[in-house]
């Protein structure tokens, strides 16, 4: 149990210090501009495809619920 603390703690630790120093080098970088305009293009591309595919998983599920209301209104 402790190990599975301690895992958490250094995953936390090494990620806060990747999300630090990738702040420090967009705030530091001329081109902050240009880096952040090509990650919110990405981020919408995401967000688009993942849009997407709720949307897809929603139909599906729809469509069998439909198929079983109509199951239990012929029985």
């Amino acid at each position: 149990m402790k190990n599975n603390v301690d895992s958490k703690l250094l995953l936390g630790l090494l990620v806060g210090a990747a999300v630090g120093a990738a702040i420090g080098y967009l705030a530091a970088t001329d081109k902050k501009e240009q880096i952040l305009d090509e990650l919110n293009s990405f981020v919408g591309k995401v967000k688009d495809g993942l849009n997407s595919a709720v949307n897809k998983y929603k139909c599906k599920i729809e469509n069998k619920v439909d198929g079983i209301v109509e199951d239990l209104e012929n029985v």
